[in-house]
């Protein structure tokens, strides 16, 4: 008897404090038909607890795809992109930055601090899904690191 092979979900850490686009994002996600679990983090100190390792987040697996918004209460994400990137657990794993802004500031400073893409957050329904089709074609063709 032959059996299918064991595929394991990607785990994608998602860093967002507007619960609609998370909301979106997952149906963006399921519309590729492909296996993942979302852990969703509300902002940034939650972020900053995950990345170094604290309370419930001691034992928490690590991601195979970090998406975050730069604009987070409590912390930027430029702080928490820094602390992902000084961080040894984390190294390799590709982190996209998305936001309704499209400064050419902080897309300068998202190559500086390595991040694999920068996405600018849709404003319709169909341009929100093309970010499920984006995200799983990284997680089948990662970057070199």
């Amino acid at each position: 008897m032959k059996h299918a092979p064991v595929t394991c979900a990607a785990r994608i850490l998602v860093i967002e404090d507007n619960a609609s686009d998370v909301f979106l994002l997952e149906r963006a996600l399921r519309n590729q038909n492909f296996s993942f679990e979302l852990v969703h983090l509300l902002d940034g100190g939650e972020a900053l607890a995950f990345i170094r390792q604290q309370g419930q987040y001691a034992y928490a697996p690590i991601p195979d795809l970090i998406l975050m918004d730069l604009n987070l209460s409590k912390y930027t994400g430029e702080e928490i992109l820094r602390e992902i990137r000084a961080t040894d657990h984390l190294a390799g794993i590709p982190v996209c930055a998305w936001s309704s802004s499209e400064s050419r500031r902080d897309q300068a400073l998202l190559k500086e601090l390595g991040v694999a893409r920068f996405i600018t957050k849709p404003s319709g329904l169909d341009q929100f899904m093309e970010i499920g089709a984006t995200l799983k074609g990284m997680l089948n063709n990662p970057l070199p690191a």
